[in-house]
């Protein structure tokens, strides 16, 4: 029996253990999943928002989720009173800044899951329990950036919020603007293989986006259950303008706008004492204009890009709680997502053939579910379930089709959480990737002369992930955590060759067959007072990166295309009550990628940076907060090895190299609750 099989026959039986331990079930003890922290373990910590509470969550990373299938799993590893977020498109970093420290009761850590509590996908979740008060708060926050160059990128937020129990509301308002670091002075060089001279360019840009948000969120009784609405409204402009400079003077100006628009609704309701429904819907609409031109003394190139892109979602569960450790829940989800792009390229007002330059993809989705938690005793939960989805997917362009897919998808997660301060996770699960239907478009690097095509033929990833998590909880506000996650991935997307209509070979998305991946990693919490450094916490999150797949070029094994061997972030923070303040430091590694495109290889590598931070609280409700970022200085670096023909058979025709300096910045906030 192929694993998949047996892995899916065990999950059916797994589904069943809970209907076989029915008749054990009694009343069950406190779970030891759920680690409560209330105002009394942050009172040490000058924290401000809710943000700043989960980042002192012990052993707790939080996951901003986008490209996630439908609605489940889009709001990443965090719950609001018990529900999750009802927007796709807010980031959770932003949701939790806008909830003031002052309003937050408690915040409980869920290892595995318990009672009543949507794991969303995740192993780990926090529930973010608010208290409930009929004053509002208004908070309002201003800050600016200031670059070396003389530039000021000031951003303000004005948020108006009530949870009076089971009525809530908030409104919020930002206007906002930001540079756009890697977009910045430069120079590339070209060192070809002929013989011929090297070529030396000196880059001259400046970009950034700037723009408002609009976002409303509200909740009422209603037919004895609550209802949830949300709605977002983001247009934004991002414009980047260049200056290439050899013995003659070429320009490229960059001109993109958005306008996103997002509207949500959430209804629960109980049904008697043991059933519970949950409704959802979304709709999310987002509009997309690109402008790329480019003019030299010997060319005019023009790239027009114009896209529609809808996602609508309606969902429902039902859950029915057999008794305290045992809870079912059966599931419906349907989707219906499009994009209609429309590009163009010209070149000396000629018009260049494209592949896949007009195409509108459709997806039309249904999901059943089926959900059973055990919790066999305090210390040990299972979970199994399994999802079954049906999904068509067409496209209209010059190569029309339409393909009808299949997937079953089963879990198993196996907790265990032992008396004393390790607790251990068992995940097996079938994954489906998502699909970017921008990979669907052609797209092109005027500077570069680089045409991504695009592919009609993309198909998602499909994935058997298993995952080993321990953790270890010390000192109070200590914790360490290991995790190791194995990936069995079948059509993997990668780069591909492209051939066109008239011969012509571009490079694109698609999918290349088989691979692996793994990643090793690891969180570490470390209260620093009894290291002698009072109110001192230090904080690291690394993980290391391994896979293996076939290149379909050269059909030899390699890594992935665009992942790193390493990624970490270490971040330290001192609370200082007695002066009213906070300093700390972060530090990153920076990022190094590889991609392996039909005739070429390009690097990515951007070195690591340090950021340091005060604040200072002259009230309890008003902070301010001074950081220097970038520091000393950062090179982001793009490099090509360009070849003759493909990567396979033909030599190296030219070596390019691009370095982008950027400068360290000062960034100044102000926040203050009114």
């Amino acid at each position: 029996m192929t694993f998949p099989k047996a892995l899916m026959c065990a999950t059916a039986l797994l589904c069943g253990l809970p209907v076989m331990a029915q008749a054990q079930t009694t009343d069950a003890p406190a779970s030891r999943q759920v680690i409560p922290y209330d105002q009394a373990f942050f009172s040490t910590f000058q924290v401000q928002s809710a943000l700043d509470m989960v980042n002192r969550v012990p052993g707790f990373t939080l996951k901003n989720v986008d490209q996630v299938r439908g609605f489940a799993a889009a709001a990443g590893n965090v719950l609001i009173d018990g529900q999750r977020p009802t927007s796709k498109s807010d980031k959770l970093t932003d949701i939790l800044n806008r909830i003031p420290a002052g309003t937050v009761e408690r915040i409980d850590l869920i290892i595995g899951g318990a009672e009543g509590i949507d794991m969303q996908g995740q192993t780990q979740v926090v529930n973010i329990i608010r208290k409930a008060s009929a004053k509002p708060t208004l908070t309002v926050i201003a800050n600016a950036r200031f670059l070396r160059n003389g530039w000021v990128k000031p951003t303000g937020r004005i948020t108006y919020s009530r949870n009076a129990g089971d009525k809530t509301l908030e409104l919020s308002g930002t206007v906002f603007s930001s540079f756009d670091e890697e977009g910045s002075n430069g120079d590339k060089t070209v060192y070809p293989t002929d013989g011929s001279p090297i070529r030396r360019t000196r880059i001259i840009g400046e970009a950034g986006a700037k723009g408002f948000e609009l976002n409303g969120v509200a909740s009422h009784p209603l037919w004895g259950g609550k209802l949830t609405l949300n709605g977002k409204w983001t247009p934004d402009r991002y414009e980047g303008n260049y200056r290439y400079i050899t013995d003659t003077t070429a320009v490229e100006n960059l001109d993109y706008r958005e306008d996103l628009r997002e509207g949500g609704f959430q209804y629960i309701r109980p049904l008697g004492k043991a059933f519970t429904l949950k409704l959802n819907g979304l709709a999310k609409y987002t509009h997309e204009k690109g402008d790329d031109f480019y003019i030299s003394l010997s060319e005019e190139t023009r790239f027009l890009d114009d896209s529609v892109e809808t996602e609508n979602i309606v969902s429902g569960q039902l859950i029915w709680t057999r008794s305290e450790r045992l809870t079912y829940e059966v599931g419906l989800e349907k989707a219906y997502n499009s994009r209609d792009s429309d590009t163009a390229l010209t070149v000396n007002d000629a018009a260049v053939d494209l592949p896949a330059s007009r195409v509108k993809v459709e997806e039309d989705r249904t999901e059943a579910s089926f959900l059973a938690t055990w919790r066999a005793t305090p210390s040990l939960s299972v979970e199994t379930g399994l999802k079954y989805e049906w999904s068509t997917l067409s496209q209209t362009s010059e190569r029309p089709d339409e393909k009808r897919f299949g997937y079953a998808k089963p879990k198993v997660q196996v907790t265990w959480s032992p008396k004393g301060p390790w607790q251990y996770l068992l995940r097996v699960e079938r994954v489906l990737g998502q699909l970017d239907f921008d990979d669907f478009v052609s797209s092109i690097d005027l500077m570069d002369s680089t045409v991504k095509a695009g592919n009609v033929g993309l198909e998602p990833d499909k994935r058997w992930e298993t995952e080993l998590n321990a953790s270890y909880r010390f000192w109070d506000k200590g914790a360490l955590v290991l995790k190791y996650i194995h990936k069995d991935v079948s059509d993997v997307i990668d780069r591909v060759p492209i051939v066109a209509a008239d011969g012509s070979v571009f490079d694109a998305k698609g999918n290349i067959g088989d691979g692996t991946a793994e990643e090793i990693g690891t969180t570490l919490t470390l209260p620093m007072d009894r290291l002698r450094i009072p109110g001192g916490l230090l904080k690291f999150t690394g993980s290391v990166f391994l896979s293996e797949v076939t290149d379909p070029v050269t059909k030899e094994k390699r890594r992935l295309s665009r992942q790193p061997e390493t990624d970490w972030i270490l971040e330290f923070a001192q609370d200082l009550p007695v002066r009213r303040m906070q300093w700390g430091f972060s530090v990153w590694n920076g990022y190094d990628e590889k991609v392996y495109r039909a005739s070429e290889i390009s690097y990515a590598r951007g070195n690591a940076k340090l950021n340091l931070f005060t604040e200072y609280r002259p009230g309890p409700k008003t902070i301010w907060r001074v950081e220097l970022n970038n520091l000393p200085g950062r090179v982001h670096d793009y490099d090509r090895v360009r070849y003759d023909g493909d990567r396979g058979t033909g030599a190296v025709r030219a070596v390019e190299m691009t370095r982008h300096r950027t400068q360290p910045w000062l960034f100044l906030r102000l926040r203050r609750e009114l």
